[in-house]
């Protein structure tokens, strides 16, 4: 059965407040609630210790921590403790981060290959670190070195399908043939392993015309023409039924059997999971 995921943004958020969304969220039928990393938000456990105080069946999850932020052992703390607390629902997601103001302001270089790098390390150190008792892993990521990471070492590969374009100044989504060979990278290069697929939906759209619909949607891929938009499964625009259908197509076509929205989303995005249990 697919999975359904939503990162909730706790920018200034009351406790009380908090622990609110996290239970509507459950109540919309969310498997996961994932909280991110970013220097603008909340802390990211503390956000998911509420969230799991706050719920009863949901995993909780980051999506994603930003490698560049975090040290193994203190990361290891940190891991160790929350699923101390929170048990079993815990998953924990890791990237190479995107967002070049925040490296800036922490003083951390935004070279691809440096980013890259240090994921790796992580990685690398939260196994040793952990010794195979930690949580269920997720990488997300678009390039080459991240995917061929996640294909090798995590549970959860979650695809992005945004790399950073220098031309905007942010990330951008790609078409559904070439995030399509992006699965198929990660295929190949898992070889005998077989991870959870995840794709990241960028925003959800409730409308009667689904052109019009991805065209209000059209700053996340400003050169994709509107029939890419409408086949690219990083974006949901239709109503409920029809959105339902997209992501079966996108799980038979792509394999992806976890599908994660945006705090946005996660009204309209619940939905369509009415039409999907």
């Amino acid at each position: 059965m697919t999975r359904f995921g939503v990162v909730l943004i706790a920018e200034g958020a009351s406790r009380d407040a908090w622990a609110a969304r996290c239970r509507r969220a459950e109540a919309l039928g969310y498997d996961v609630i994932s909280v991110p990393d970013h220097l603008n938000l909340l802390a990211p456990f503390p956000t998911a210790l509420l969230a799991a105080e706050a719920t009863e069946r949901v995993t909780i999850g980051t999506y994603v921590l930003n490698a560049s932020f975090h040290r193994h052992a203190l990361l290891a703390r940190e891991v160790t403790t929350a699923a101390a607390l929170i048990g079993d629902r815990l998953e924990l997601g890791l990237g190479a981060g995107y967002v070049a103001a925040e490296f800036a302001a922490a003083g951390l270089p935004f070279d691809p290959a440096a980013r890259t790098a240090r994921l790796e390390e992580l990685v690398d150190g939260l196994e040793a670190s952990l010794g195979g008792e930690g949580p269920p892993i997720m990488i997300g990521g678009h390039g080459d070195r991240v995917l061929r990471l996640a294909a090798h070492r995590a549970d959860i590969v979650s695809f992005t399908g945004a790399p950073y374009r220098p031309e905007y100044g942010r990330t951008a989504l790609v078409t559904a043939e070439e995030l399509l060979r992006r699965v198929e990278y990660v295929r190949t290069a898992a070889g005998d392993r077989r991870p959870e697929l995840n794709v990241l939906s960028k925003a959800t759209v409730l409308t009667r015309d689904r052109r019009a619909g991805v065209e209000s949607l059209r700053r996340y891929a400003p050169d994709l023409t509107t029939e890419e938009l409408l086949e690219v499964p990083t974006l949901f625009a239709g109503a409920p039924a029809q959105i339902a259908e997209q992501v079966r197509r996108n799980e038979e076509r792509f394999g992806f059997s976890y599908v994660t929205v945006m705090d946005s989303a996660m009204e309209d995005f619940g939905k369509v999971i009415e039409h999907l249990r």
